[in-house]
């Protein structure tokens, strides 16, 4: 009660205009810019933040382990002229990293897709993933959980066991803001 009677009335802006507070379970670590996960423009207070703390949490890592004909029937329900050949040593190699550490652009078979995109076809927790082919599955092992933008739940958790009060917390997973009563 003390928590919400203390910010009430408050909001908070970034250039005189009201922020998009976006927020997410566990960043891993680290949070994303907004334009990597929704593409557009960045916005200049949703920017990639380190947060320590975290992997304390449950939602810090996951494992998913898909067999290799699972894994293709899920990339062809979406791409059905999609063909892989695990007999080539690149036959999933990532392209390129976010700021956050997330997967930016990964290539998987005839196929060049983004981190967000083969999070949300496999269902994983985050696009801040690593894998392994093993005979004849494919394990992911995951760091975070969410889109990584904005406010991290246990990251800000984090902070307040380590004496951050609302305001710290807030001013550091959106930059440059400021926190004024409506």
């Amino acid at each position: 009660e003390e928590a919400v009677d203390s910010t009430k009335g408050k909001v908070i802006k970034y250039n005189g205009e009201i922020i998009k507070a976006f927020f997410h379970s566990n960043s891993g670590g680290k949070t994303e810019n907004v334009s990597v996960v929704w593409g557009g423009a960045d916005l200049p207070y949703l920017q990639s933040v380190e947060t320590s703390g975290e992997d304390a949490y449950l939602q810090y890592a996951s494992e998913l382990e898909i067999s290799k004909t699972d894994f293709e029937t899920k990339i062809k329900e979406k791409y059905p002229d999609f063909e892989i050949d695990y007999n080539d040593i690149n036959c999933i190699e990532v392209k390129e990293f976010t700021d956050g550490n997330r997967v930016k652009t990964i290539k998987i078979g005839n196929k060049e897709l983004s981190g967000v995109e083969v999070r949300t076809l496999l269902g994983l927790r985050s696009a801040h993933f690593t894998y392994e082919i093993n005979g004849d599955n494919i394990k992911f092992s995951v760091i975070g959980y969410g889109h990584g933008v904005g406010m991290s739940q246990t990251g800000a958790d984090s902070l307040a066991k380590q004496g951050y009060n609302y305001e710290d917390i807030i001013k550091h997973f959106y930059t440059g803001v400021e926190i004024v009563d409506i």
